[in-house]
């Protein structure tokens, strides 16, 4: 057993007395099962395949303190909010809900928003089964996050209920020796809708570590767009778990945004479990500096007549690193099935790199299923086009590399939000040039 992994037994035994929803036994079990495992395998190497491109000293190689107490860091918000953006609103400060930041005056009764530690403490009948269910342990990360979920959001919408308006969460890390540990849990009634931007800030040089977990279970006929959005400061690092099962006839859309942290794994996993089931499932990340994005993604048709359509797009600059690892499963019997899959990167440093795998298993023999990736940098004829109209080199530069990416933000259906990305992306292409 290395110092690390005992490094974070030792603060489990310390603090699971406290943890929140001490003494609920499937809670209980859940963390039992997710120490011992952890204690076994402690945190993945780059000896496995799934993370053999993923450098993960700047999470583990430092003894970081998880938090479980209830202090709130004060803290600005105006900073990290998005201009014109009319939402409800949960603020998590170093992992911890923050009431005093938070805004969900208006919100229908049928409809249940409330932070981890809140719906274990005062309402445990209200988790589904769904929610009450295994939680799948793939890794090291998601052990850790399951034996030390302390908050996070829970969010349940009932049958046939469309919410009014989007819900942001906001998870702002603000102190330097943390690892916070959100566990995150949407439950979708039938021909229920609702859209979720889950958005990822820091203040400059925290060197935080955010190790988070969303499971998304969406019933017959539901519809959820849900924003993952990272603009950490370069020093941040964050391990991202997505797990969503989908019912008949329902639609997930997921954009995933990534536009800072020093190192972010983003594992996204996607079963469509029931006949007419659809995702998209659409990324981008810009990266410069000595930055690295990973970015996991696995569909699962398990189910006839159901389709699937992922586009991840990457610009990166300077000494930069970009992974995709996309993977596409048709199981038996899930006949019909329409999946396409594409990973396209621009490379604008010779010193920038970029690993892209797109995997297609398949044992139904009816199905309609493509991938491709692409790896290149600026085409030179379209910038001496631009240069001979005028515009400078720099300008030019960041003008192709803004439309390469324009195809992911043109999906983007709320102004404001799409808005903020394009200023930070415009400000970002200029100031890398």
């Amino acid at each position: 057993m290395t110092e690390i992994t005992q490094h974070y037994l030792d603060q489990f035994n310390a603090a699971s007395a406290g943890l929140a929803g001490r003494g609920l036994p499937w809670l209980d079990d859940q963390r039992q099962a997710a120490i011992e495992l952890f204690a076994r395998s402690g945190f993945p190497g780059q000896y496995e395949e799934d993370w053999r491109y993923t450098p993960l000293k700047p999470v583990i190689g430092k003894l970081l303190h998880i938090k479980v107490d209830n202090d709130i860091a004060d803290t600005d918000i105006s900073d990290y909010l998005v201009a014109g953006l009319d939402a409800y609103r949960l603020v998590f400060v170093d992992g911890r809900f923050s009431p005093q930041y938070s805004d969900t005056s208006g919100l229908q009764d049928c409809i249940v928003m409330n932070s981890f530690e809140q719906s274990v403490a005062r309402n445990p009948e209200l988790f589904t089964e769904t929610m009450r269910s295994e939680v799948p342990l793939s890794n090291g990360f998601a052990a850790l996050n399951v034996a030390f979920s302390t908050d996070g959001y829970v969010i349940e919408v009932a049958e046939n209920v469309k919410l009014d308006k989007p819900v942001e969460i906001i998870f702002i890390a603000v102190n330097s020796d943390l690892a916070t540990q959100p566990r995150n849990i949407v439950h979708m009634g039938k021909f229920s809708q609702a859209v979720i931007i889950e958005r990822y800030v820091s203040s400059k040089q925290t060197g935080a570590v955010v190790n988070s977990t969303s499971r998304i279970s969406l019933d017959e006929g539901a519809r959820l767009g849900y924003y993952l959005v990272q603009t950490q400061a370069n020093d941040a690092s964050q391990i991202s778990s997505v797990d969503v099962n989908q019912g008949k006839s329902s639609w997930f859309g997921c954009y995933t945004l990534t536009l800072g942290g020093q190192l972010v794994r983003n594992n996204l996993r996607v079963s469509l479990q029931a006949e007419g089931a659809h995702c998209d499932m659409l990324g981008l990340y810009n990266t410069g500096g000595k930055q690295h994005v990973d970015n996991h993604t696995t569909v699962v048709h398990a189910a006839p007549h159901c389709t699937s359509r992922e586009l991840y797009k990457g610009v990166l600059d300077q000494r930069s690193r970009g992974v995709f690892h996309g993977r596409i499963k048709v199981e038996q019997g899930a006949q019909k099935t329409d999946a396409s899959q594409s990973n396209n990167n621009l490379l604008l440093s010779p010193n920038a790199e970029v690993d892209t795998k797109p995997q297609l298993e398949i044992y139904a023999d009816d199905v309609k299923c493509a991938h491709g990736a692409t790896i290149g940098q600026i085409d030179q004829n379209s910038l001496f086009y631009l240069r001979s109209r005028g515009i400078d080199e720099k300008d030019a530069r960041a003008l192709l590399t803004f439309a390469f990416l324009n195809e992911v933000l043109d999906e983007i259906e709320l102004e404001p939000l799409k808005q903020s990305m394009e200023s930070i992306l415009a400000e970002r292409l200029i100031a890398d040039e």
